[in-house]
């Protein structure tokens, strides 16, 4: 499956899901991202490579680090899920994820993350 064809299975899932939630979807296949803009604010980024590799990154403001990201583009990080890894927000450290590159696994805990902790209210 090409990283479009993945791009295209986070956007339905999620417009199906939080379609309410969401000021502006853009996908631009040419070097394949989603961006994701919210009424509340946050910007979710996702990303898919044809070399399966991917990253979902929820910016809550410009500040340093001032945000999350789930990804596996490097195997640096000593850890039991290693090559996938979460940087959680405000850290530089990467720890255990539970995600796997695959849209229909991630994209529900991605959305689930988002509605029940990280949109401010």
């Amino acid at each position: 499956m090409t990283g479009i064809d993945k791009l295209k299975i986070a956007r339905k899932l999620i417009l199906t899901e939080i379609l309410t939630e969401i000021k502006e979807i853009i996908i631009d296949d040419e070097r394949p991202f989603l961006k994701i803009t919210f009424f509340k604010g946050l910007v979710l980024y996702i990303r898919y490579n044809d070399y399966e590799e991917y990253s979902y990154q929820l910016i809550f403001s410009q500040e340093p680090l001032d945000r999350i990201r789930y990804d596996n583009y490097d195997d640096l990080w000593n850890i039991k899920t290693k090559p996938h890894h979460y940087h959680p927000k405000g850290e530089k450290v990467a720890i255990q994820s539970p995600m796997t590159g695959d849209p229909k696994h991630d994209i529900p805990l991605l959305l689930k993350r988002i509605m029940e902790k990280d949109l401010p209210k």
